[in-house]
């Protein structure tokens, strides 16, 4: 008797300290937020960064976490999270376990990256593989005509066969890998670079068990004051910690 009646105060006292969700409560998955840049540092990352931690302040589902940098994702913290989002990294990061990151992913866990994103890591091939392509090489900001290949995609669904983004268009080291699926495209006779004729800007793949979700957009702080771009990054996000996407 005594033992139980000494359990139900455990209990009760870890509620009142928020360390035990109460019974019924929905459990909202944990994003962990990266924004270390150890190349090219973009004006942006502060406006990205604030529309994602409000996108999980909004939530109820989920909650961003941000972290001082990719050393924080160590194996004991990647086992109490859901997803992994990049959110303008760049360059070589000292992420502390490459195996069990890649792991993590593989086994059911979300990862998400915005813009430069793929322009890290490029001394790791298996990053690629996860990502499914790397950064090449950039045009001038400029606006351009970005094409919908995924209509019928909850993440697209209603934005229209084509989009004007003023942005910093990115090009890759070669096609997107096998199983990807590219939502947005470049049209490149809309922009005044010599870029390739294949340009994809928006993708999802699977990784094993785990979702990847890719936006090469958001150079400049500008992108996120458009709608559409703001609804396909939460849309984004949503679909890679297995949520319906809404709106």
């Amino acid at each position: 008797m005594r033992a139980t009646m000494a359990f139900l105060a455990a209990v009760g006292a870890a509620l009142l300290l928020g360390l035990v969700p109460p019974a019924g409560a929905a459990v909202q998955k944990r994003v962990l937020l990266v924004t270390e840049a150890r190349g090219f540092v973009h004006e942006s990352i502060a406006p990205t960064a604030a529309f994602i931690r409000r996108l999980g302040a909004r939530s109820r589902a989920y909650n961003v976490f941000p972290v001082s940098g990719a050393a924080d994702l160590t194996r004991i913290r990647l086992r109490r999270a859901d997803a992994v989002l990049f959110a303008h990294t760049s360059g070589e990061l000292p992420l502390p376990n490459r195996p069990a990151f890649l792991r993590f992913v593989r086994q059911g866990g979300a990862f998400i990256a915005t813009h430069s994103g793929s322009d890290t890591f490029h001394d790791w091939p298996e990053y690629e593989q996860l990502l499914g392509a790397e950064f090449y090489r950039h045009g001038a900001v400029q606006p351009g005509r970005v094409l919908l290949d995924g209509r019928r995609n909850p993440i697209t669904r209603g934005l229209g066969p084509a989009l004007t983004i003023t942005d910093e268009f990115y090009e890759f080291t070669a096609p997107p890998l096998p199983g990807t699926r590219v939502l947005l495209r470049l049209d490149p006779g809309s922009v005044s670079d010599e870029m390739g004729q294949d340009l994809p800007l928006v993708w999802t793949r699977r990784y094993g068990r785990g979702r990847v979700f890719y936006d090469a957009l958001g150079h400049v702080p500008e992108t996120w004051e458009g709608r559409a771009h703001r609804l396909i990054l939460s849309r984004g996000i949503a679909w890679a910690l297995h949520l319906r996407p809404a709106g």
